[in-house]
């Protein structure tokens, strides 16, 4: 029976709240895991040593850095769930240093309840597996346990979304439509549904590593009439700043 234990950070709450949305399927899993800690499910806890660790959310405080620290310390594998915790997502949006935000809303630059500027997990731990999403497919966390489980190395996605446009025959709403989409320069994973609903992709997965080129995206949505601070905080909705053109 593998340990397992999950990790709560400062963000919405949704990505750990998906896990129960698994519904039976977590019962599927409760036959290889047993779960430590799991604050979203049960006020019980044991510390102890975890063959896995799941962390969602940003790291927006010292206790959060603290958690983290604890979860990576204290196990064999970690995982970054959920687009906070790999990306940032939109709290590490936010643009302007922490002690001015702080000025601005409590009208002082004391910082009293020791906050830190919402970063993802994996710029301060190593992370063996992320898994960006906001949110991400349940079956897609269901799987990777799963596969841990059983000993098979977990597949990363490493192609757009525009794939899966494609696999899906999905009409391009960039090409035919004019519609803001990301889904060029973001990591597929979602099977493009916000293309299946006739919407622009979001960009809520994260940037694709490397291949992806946001300058020729950037420059094609201009082209079409997009106004660049639009386009630059489109861009940098899930991804803080990592995207550049």
């Amino acid at each position: 029976m593998l340990k397992l234990g999950v990790f709560e950070l400062t963000d919405c709450g949704g990505c750990a709240l998906n896990i129960l949305f698994l519904y039976e399927k977590l019962f599927d899993l409760l036959e290889f895991y047993d779960i430590k800690e799991f604050h979203m499910a049960s006020s019980f806890k044991e510390h102890d040593h975890l063959d896995v660790a799941i962390v969602t959310g940003t790291v927006s405080c010292q206790r959060d850095l603290e958690v983290l620290r604890h979860a990576r310390n204290y196990s064999n594998y970690l995982i970054a769930l959920g687009t906070c915790a790999t990306h940032g997502s939109v709290q590490g949006a936010v643009e302007g240093k922490l002690r001015d935000k702080l000025e601005k809303v409590y009208g002082t630059r004391a910082n009293t309840m020791k906050a830190l500027d919402p970063k993802p997990v994996v710029e301060y731990v190593a992370v063996d597996f992320a898994l960006p999403g906001c949110p991400y497919d349940k079956m897609e966390i269901y799987q990777l346990l799963l596969d841990l489980a059983k000993g098979v190395e977990p597949i990363k996605k490493d192609y757009p979304v525009c794939i899966e446009c494609k696999l899906n025959e999905y009409e391009c709403v960039l090409v035919k439509k004019g519609l803001p989409c990301l889904g060029p320069i973001t990591v597929g994973g979602c099977n493009a549904i916000c293309v299946k609903s006739k919407l622009g992709c979001i960009g809520c997965r994260g940037p694709l590593p490397k291949e992806a080129n946001p300058a020729g995206e950037f420059e094609i949505l201009k082209n079409l009439g997009y106004d660049e601070e639009y386009l630059r905080r489109k861009f940098k909705t899930f991804a803080r700043g990592e995207l550049r053109w």
